[in-house]
């Protein structure tokens, strides 16, 4: 039942990997100022972002200065590292300013372009886009693009040295430029990486594969008229493939490993369901490759044997990676001995942050004892300071003595100044994202992430709510009945705990508080109910889930904010596919839970099997210490997971680790 529920949330969906390409910046900038990329290594393969991308390395040099000296005798003003659309670009771009330029070519030149297979349709996507670029990108054939890039380059004179770059090096005011089987290098003022994604072919690694009859190339359909054919991919290199083969006369099957041909565009996925219909093999892997036929094995098992005389794998090229790292180049999802050291720091910062906010901690009381900041903080000092300083005045006894008062009772709070600096670094942070990327969507969406975080969830019960009991609007009549039941006292005589108010936007299971109260706290459960049971379901099926954790939860805030620039951080593939189960586990636990909590309630304190409910709920929520740990909800899921493995994995594998894989809020709205 578990596996069955888990297929159709999770494990049904089609879950690729991200691609590790190397760490790039604005225009394709490298940890190394000298040194830009261009072109498919961005993560972009089209033709046209491809040709803007290799002007626009080059246009930055220029802006940045490199090249406003003459370089010494021996030394390019730019060497470009690939002969492809990008490197050609580039290549281009710098003899329109008057550069001197070198291009670099491992095998020749436009490669890519000249081993697509004779009359490949060219799909110039964006139709609309005119790419800043000198290189003029068009023809709807492989032969018409190849003779405008020919014709272009050669009426500049743009010349192709074939020479295989082994790695570089760098000194103070150039870089050294390594070629496989010389010893001298060449220097450079700026380098330009722009050789594409094409590095070694992918492999099968099953028998048969070396035979002859397996090509990772397609050159001429017609020569496979009449044949049994088996394409191995589910890209559009693949679908091209079968398309072309089909039209050619071929016998075609496709083996994809997906349930789907998401991968490949949509019009190419269409044609090819029309052209072969039921001869796409979905979720079937490659088993082995014979003399005259291939056995294929299903998701469920089981085995299928085809006629086959020739297997073409169009499953992709491993990037050029080592020549990456031997240049001193970083790479997405690395793990050198510097990221582990500044994981295992951003970790431990993180936890004790958190041990520091959280009352009656180790490390509160540790900081308590010896009166460390905040301790030290003198709340008289607070309202001097707020009625000196803000009343229009001076003198100290403005209305803003009043703020001072209610914020002195504060001072002394570690959650406190946690909450506040939560709400600064969602502003600033929310504030670099606008200026970074000004779309209306971006803009509303960041106003709103900033404006819920300062308003609701920090100046209510730290600021309004005390005004609102200072100016005695909870003394009596309703006002004093719903700050009863929403914000009652833990004892006579003690601070209302205006804390619950965050309940108001966290809603039940993210935040438990309110619902897993001694008695029921009736107000609060129907707000529960309505905001886990009624509005969230709506939003989401009305809007999506991001409605709610892009738009209004404080995680999603500090995800959406700080998180901004480590999205792509994110682990995709089918192993943290199945690892979004985590967030299910959570919730039936919270679950498990309600249903405790529930029947305590109702069976109450005269019933045994109430008092064993209520046992058994406490020991889960709080007391739960198997073999000393403490694996209670409170301490493992409310505090360790959300909080410090949430933030602990922040900049090394996203912001949005704890709402994607363990919130259960966010599990229940999936």
């Amino acid at each position: 039942m578990i596996a069955k529920y888990a297929r159709w949330l999770h494990t049904q969906w089609y879950a690729g990997t991200v691609e590790r390409l190397p760490e790039v910046g604005e225009l394709g900038s490298t940890a190394r100022p000298r040194v830009r990329i261009a072109g498919d290594l961005l993560g972009i393969p089209l033709l046209k972002f491809a040709s803007q991308s290799g002007a626009q390395a080059v246009n930055a040099f220029a802006e940045e200065g490199f090249y406003w000296t003459v370089p010494p005798p021996g030394m390019e003003e730019l060497v470009v590292i690939g002969g492809g659309v990008s490197g050609a670009a580039a290549a281009l771009e710098a003899r329109m300013l008057g550069l001197k330029v070198r291009l670099l070519e491992a095998s020749g030149p436009l490669t890519t372009l000249a081993n697509f297979q004779v009359g490949k349709p060219i799909f110039t996507y964006p139709t609309s886009m005119v790419p800043k670029s000198s290189l003029v990108i068009e023809g709807t054939t492989k032969e018409l693009l190849l003779g405008s890039l020919r014709g272009q380059l050669a009426e500049k004179n743009i010349q192709f040295e074939i020479k295989r770059v082994s790695h570089l090096s760098y000194a103070r005011d150039h870089v050294r430029i390594h070629i496989e089987g010389d010893d001298q290098p060449i220097l450079a003022k700026t380098v330009v990486i722009a050789v594409g994604r094409s590095g070694n072919f992918r492999k099968l690694n099953v028998p048969g594969e070396e035979l002859g009859k397996v090509t990772n190339r397609l050159h001429d359909p017609k020569d496979y008229k009449g044949k049994d054919v088996l394409v191995v991919g589910g890209g559009d290199s693949a679908a091209e493939a079968v398309i072309t083969l089909s039209q050619a006369g071929a016998n075609v099957h496709m083996a994809v490993r997906a349930d789907t041909l998401s991968r490949a565009k949509a019009d190419l996925a269409n044609e090819v369901v029309s052209l072969i219909g039921d001869r796409v093999l979905y979720r079937t892997q490659v088993d082995g490759i014979g003399e005259k036929e291939v056995t294929l094995r299903k998701a469920d098992g089981t085995s299928l044997s085809l006629p086959n005389e020739n297997v073409f794998t169009l499953i992709g090229r491993e990037p050029h990676r080592e020549f990456i790292r031997k240049s001193g180049l970083r790479i997405t999802f690395d793990w050198g001995a510097k990221r582990i050291a500044s994981f295992i720091f951003a970790f431990a910062a993180v936890a004790f942050i958190y041990l520091w906010k959280s009352e009656g901690s180790v490390v509160a009381n540790f900081f308590a004892e010896k009166g460390w900041f905040p301790h030290i903080v003198e709340p008289s000092d607070v309202t001097e300071w707020f009625g000196k300083w803000f009343a229009y005045k001076g003198g100290g006894n403005g209305p803003f003595r009043i703020v001072g008062e209610i914020f002195s009772h504060h001072v002394r709070s570690p959650g406190f100044y946690y909450e506040l600096l939560y709400t600064l670094v969602i502003a600033s942070f929310g504030l670099r994202r606008i200026l970074r990327n000004p779309t209306p969507y971006i803009t509303r969406q960041t106003a709103s992430l900033v404006m819920v975080q300062a308003i609701p969830l920090f100046l209510l019960p730290y600021l309004i709510l005390p005004l609102m009991e200072h100016w005695g609007w909870f003394e009596s009549g309703k006002g004093l009945w719903i700050a009863n039941e929403l914000f009652p006292s833990p004892e006579e005589g003690a601070p209302r705990e205006y804390w619950r108010s965050v309940g108001f936007i966290l809603a039940w299971p993210l935040f438990i508080w309110n619902v897993f109260t001694p008695t029921p706290a009736k107000l609060w459960l129907a707000i529960g109910f309505f905001q886990t049971f009624v509005f969230i379901p709506w939003l989401v099926y009305r809007y999506g889930k991001g409605a709610y954790c892009g738009w209004i939860c404080s995680c999603g805030a500090m995800a959406e904010t700080l998180g901004d620039a480590h999205r792509s951080k994110m682990p995709h593939g089918p192993f943290w596919n199945r690892l979004n189960m985590i967030g299910q586990g959570i919730l039936a636990i919270a679950m498990a839970l309600l249903v405790l909590r529930v029947g305590s309630w109702m069976l109450g304190e005269e019933s045994a099997l109430g008092l064993k409910l209520e046992e058994w709920f406490v020991i889960g929520v709080l007391e739960l210490r198997p073999f000393g740990i403490p694996l209670s909800y409170s301490t493992f899921v409310d505090f360790f997971l959300s909080g410090v493995v949430g933030m602990g994995l922040y900049f090394h594998f996203s912001g949005r680790t704890w709402c994607r894989f363990l919130c259960p809020l966010a599990a229940l709205m999936h």
